[in-house]
């Protein structure tokens, strides 16, 4: 003796027509329809185009690729610095021996 498998609509509980199959977030579902259920799911229903929707703005272009280096913007060698930016210098101090051996 065989068994037999029945599927029902998951809404009514009549046989079902057919299974269908969505994405929710990032969840594949089913779920069995009766014609009835399954004509209502259709009703406002289209079938998808390829590439993007007209009147869609794109964003822009990103640049693909490996990103440059840190120092890529630069050429010719070592970094300059304006005297602004330089550290002052460092002033001589006098030592005690010095001090010492000064004539005062």
């Amino acid at each position: 003796m065989g068994e037999r498998t029945i599927l029902v609509c998951d809404i009514c509980g009549r046989p079902s027509v057919e299974t269908v199959t969505f994405k929710v977030g990032r969840k594949n579902l089913q779920k069995d329809y009766c014609s009835t259920h399954l004509q209502e799911l259709t009703a406002g229903a289209r079938t998808p185009r390829r590439g993007r929707r007209p009147g869609v703005v794109a964003s822009p272009a990103k640049r693909r690729g490996r990103p440059p280096k840190a120092g890529a913007k630069r050429r010719g060698g070592a970094k300059r610095t304006t005297t602004a930016t330089r550290r002052p210098r460092k002033t001589p101090t006098t030592t005690a021996s010095e001090e010492a051996a000064a004539p005062s």
